[in-house]
């Protein structure tokens, strides 16, 4: 699922940038934040729920992006766009292992066996 998202980025990237007065100023860190978010999740998962290595794997792969970037005619690598990308890893970083906690012991909870006193 990594590497079809990580496509799917890649395809976006090649896309001219929409012309048009945004909704408001830097909503596409927003989207950037949101995108690489997602993309943590998805390595986080596919490392075995490695932080660190999910962490850098997003870096790795937001750093790219940008450079490819670079050779789209109407886009631009930015220091700024990297920086939302790592927020929103980060952010990420920051929920899932204790939402991942979380479901785990409400699973456990919901399915765990009931014993009932009148069955003994």
């Amino acid at each position: 699922m990594l590497i079809l998202y990580a496509g799917g980025i890649f395809a976006l990237s090649q896309l001219p940038l929409g012309a048009g007065e945004p909704l408001f100023p830097h909503i596409d860190k927003c989207f950037h934040a949101a995108e690489f978010a997602v993309f943590f999740a998805l390595a986080w998962v596919a490392t075995g729920r490695r932080t660190v290595a999910a962490f850098l794997l997003t870096f790795f792969y937001a750093g790219t992006d940008e450079l490819h970037q670079l050779f789209v005619a109407t886009r631009t690598a930015s220091a700024l766009d990297l920086g939302a990308d790592m927020l929103g890893a980060a952010f990420a970083a920051l929920l899932l292992p204790p939402l991942a906690r979380l479901w785990a012991l409400l699973r456990r909870r919901i399915l765990r066996p009931q014993h009932s006193k009148v069955e003994s």
